[in-house]
């Protein structure tokens, strides 16, 4: 579910928890996530709450090979900073299309520019 805002309350950070650890927010929604949750404690631990929990139970079933056994608060971080790097990839792979588009508008203008005698 997409959000208007970047801006996040405590109350959709935390109802939007299991969104995020299942990957089922954008990238916009995630960097907007994991800004809050940078800067609110309060939201911070009731991510690593949950995150703990479900890791627990995830190792009952049988947990990834690439994450580290009970070190949930290494993991979660790891978390954290894959959707932080993730969205600035994303935003500077927007940038270089805009400065790639706005150099085929200039060179057409240019091209139309000649051929119309200018």
């Amino acid at each position: 579910m997409k959000r208007k805002s970047s801006k996040w309350t405590c109350y959709e950070v935390q109802h939007s928890i299991k969104e995020y650890l299942t990957e089922e927010m954008s990238i916009e929604d995630a960097a907007a996530f994991v800004k809050h949750v940078r800067s609110c404690a309060a939201c911070r631990e009731e991510l690593e709450e949950y995150y703990a929990f479900s890791s627990a139970l995830m190792q009952l079933e049988a947990l990834d090979e690439g994450e580290e056994k009970g070190n949930f608060f290494l993991n979660i971080e790891k978390r954290l900073e894959k959707t932080e790097l993730t969205a600035i990839k994303q935003r500077n792979d927007h940038r270089v299309r805009r400065f790639v588009y706005a150099v085929i508008v200039l060179a057409l203008a240019a091209v139309m520019g000649v051929s119309m005698g200018v």
